[in-house]
């Protein structure tokens, strides 16, 4: 029977999203996994969301709406009102594939040791047209030192497995906005393994409001403090400084001799940093770090 599977509880916050709730509500509505209950929490929207979610007639949906209280909150909230074995994150402006959830709870049964799986995706645009997809080569878990490089992980894709995980330790910081979710990566790591499937599961919308375009500077700071606090915290200042010019190469713009001399700054103070980094897998970010800046620097020059 379908309720004999594990209840997954899936978190949408919604915030003036009528131009696509629709399309994210349908795509999790219609997932093959059926036992669900999906949060859809409408933080303040002055727009046509509302009454859009309340033309459902899902009685998995469990519909909240109150006052603006921020994105933040939005997710705690969601995560106090589930009851799921599992926890899902969605996005109102984002798509499921069919299979998505029930991919993500095979490969979480499949794996003990990893307690939050994400998937991989592909970058739809304003109009939904595909631009890429981004997906690991192999399902896997992330090692701490990747965080270093930046986020390899889409947030909304995340599942928490709770059979493994107490609500505790997924709460979203609120020191940390604009990078919260990073932040919870940089700390969930240090109590389970975070896992990568290498399959396309989900639509994520690239648009004009999205936070990172809007916010992408502020972000890459906020996200910094979240590697000095959570990864690297008996850091000295100096180390602090090439710890922040590595990550800011994500969606950054530091130089190349910059960024080298940050890398063996870094690199030479590795395990003193953190005991579980790796050099194997620090030495090869950093060689395709080095080796993409030194091919755009070529490519700018030749368009000069």
């Amino acid at each position: 029977m379908e309720n004999a599977k594990p209840l997954v509880s899936v978190i949408i916050p919604v915030f003036n999203a009528q131009r696509y709730i629709k399309l994210a509500l349908d795509s999790i509505c219609t997932q093959s996994y059926r036992n669900l209950e999906i949060i859809v929490i409408d933080d303040g929207s002055t727009d046509q969301s509302k009454k859009i979610i309340e033309n459902y007639n899902d009685e998995r949906i469990r519909f909240f709406s109150r006052e603006n209280l921020g994105l933040i909150s939005t997710l705690n909230e969601g995560i106090d009102r589930s009851t799921g074995d599992y926890i899902a994150r969605m996005d109102a402006d984002d798509v499921c594939l069919h299979d998505r959830l029930n991919r993500q709870i095979d490969f979480l049964r499949s794996n003990d040791q990893i307690g939050v799986a994400f998937t991989g995706i592909e970058l739809l645009d304003e109009t939904g047209n595909i631009m890429r997809s981004k997906v690991s080569k192999k399902a896997r878990s992330i090692e701490p030192v990747e965080l270093l490089f930046g986020c390899p992980l889409c947030h909304p894709t995340a599942m928490f497995d709770m059979t493994k995980l107490n609500k505790n330790d997924i709460y979203y910081d609120a020191d940390y906005h604009l990078a919260e979710d990073f932040e919870l990566w940089t700390r969930l790591i240090s109590k389970t393994k975070i896992g990568l499937l290498n399959e396309v599961l989900f639509g994520y919308r690239i648009h004009s409001n999205s936070i990172t375009s809007q916010n992408g500077n502020k972000q890459r700071k906020v996200a910094s403090q979240a590697i000095y606090r959570n990864l690297a915290p008996k850091s000295s200042k100096a180390v602090l400084s090439s710890l922040g010019v590595v990550y800011n190469n994500h969606l950054g713009n530091e130089s190349l001799y910059k960024t080298t001399l940050s890398l063996l700054h870094v690199g030479s103070n590795l395990k003193s940093l953190n005991g579980s980094f790796s050099y194997r897998k620090y030495l090869s970010k950093s060689y395709y770090l080095l080796r993409n800046k030194i091919r755009s620097s070529k490519h700018s020059s030749l368009r000069s």
